[in-house]
């Protein structure tokens, strides 16, 4: 079924149908999520950009781990369909071609989209987040980088996790902390035994997560903002910030870019500033 499914999308590629599903595939694009993920938490609201963190990151050291596990290659390493060549802000040239069970890009959009539904409690929102997973899921499948199956365990395990974590903060609000860190541990773990560059990237970011959310929470608490002024300031703030920290690492030699201890660090530090330093400028400066 999954190579007949490939195949279908396949047959039926052509430039509008590829322009929807670069699209689509933006949406689960790490880059794309983590600005997300920032934006909620700097501008709407401080709860819902928290929740959105804890899903994401969770949920895709899992998905990274079983990437490294599985190793299942990807439809194009098979043969069994071509892919839609893209190098841009959607890329399908350098992905890692043996990380195709399950599909981040899926399991990504479908936690951060359910977990958007369980905050806000919105029925049209409960209509929108399946309707959004799917397209995604329908993304990969039909830029030929990923199988049926892929993107069906992706989706599922993401909106599990954003049920899991809507329960966790409904009933186990004040051990949300320790559970986070049981996850870092898991994170730990994954990195010794499956050291790649996805279980280190996102090892980084949840590690980073566990210790700078309680620490923002006790000693620093900023607000939500008021006022479109506010908010402008503090995405000036913020993306200046995680953009100097972010790009700091493109003036690395290559040679020490290349190695995946680097991969831990810089995705740690980018974390770590964007839920630490940039919350404790905005209420050092008042915005």
């Amino acid at each position: 079924m999954d190579v007949a499914v490939s195949q279908f999308f396949e047959s039926i590629r052509n430039p509008f149908l590829d322009a929807v599903a670069v699209f689509f595939s933006l949406m689960g694009e790490p880059l794309f999520m983590v600005v997300l993920i920032c934006v909620a938490y700097w501008l709407v609201s401080k709860k819902l950009g928290e929740r959105l963190a804890v899903i994401s990151f969770t949920s895709l050291v899992v998905n990274a781990g079983l990437k490294g596990w599985i190793s299942r290659p990807r439809p194009y390493m098979m043969g069994d369909v071509s892919r839609v060549e893209l190098n841009g802000l959607v890329n399908t040239m350098d992905l890692r071609p043996y990380e195709s069970f399950p599909s981040g890009h899926s399991q990504g959009v479908g936690g951060i989209a359910f977990g958007f539904a369980s905050h806000y409690r919105k029925k049209w929102l409960w209509i929108v987040a399946p309707i959004i997973t799917l397209c995604v899921m329908w993304s990969r499948v039909y830029l030929g980088v990923h199988y049926l199956t892929d993107t069906l365990c992706g989706g599922a395990i993401g909106i599990t996790f954003a049920i899991i974590w809507d329960l966790l903060y409904e009933q186990f609000q004040d051990k949300k902390y320790w559970i986070l860190a049981g996850f870092s541990i898991l994170s730990i773990l994954i990195m010794i035994f499956l050291p790649t560059k996805s279980t280190f990237e996102h090892a980084g970011m949840l590690i980073a997560g566990t210790i700078a959310l309680p620490i923002e929470e006790k000693f620093i608490a900023f607000t939500d903002a008021s006022g479109w002024k506010n908010r402008v300031l503090r995405l000036l703030v913020g993306v200046g910030c995680v953009g100097v920290v972010f790009g700091a690492f493109s003036l690395l030699p290559f040679a020490f870019l290349e190695l995946i201890g680097w991969k831990f660090v810089k995705y740690f530090l980018t974390v770590l500033t964007a839920t630490l330093l940039v919350p404790f400028l905005f209420k050092k400066l008042k915005i």
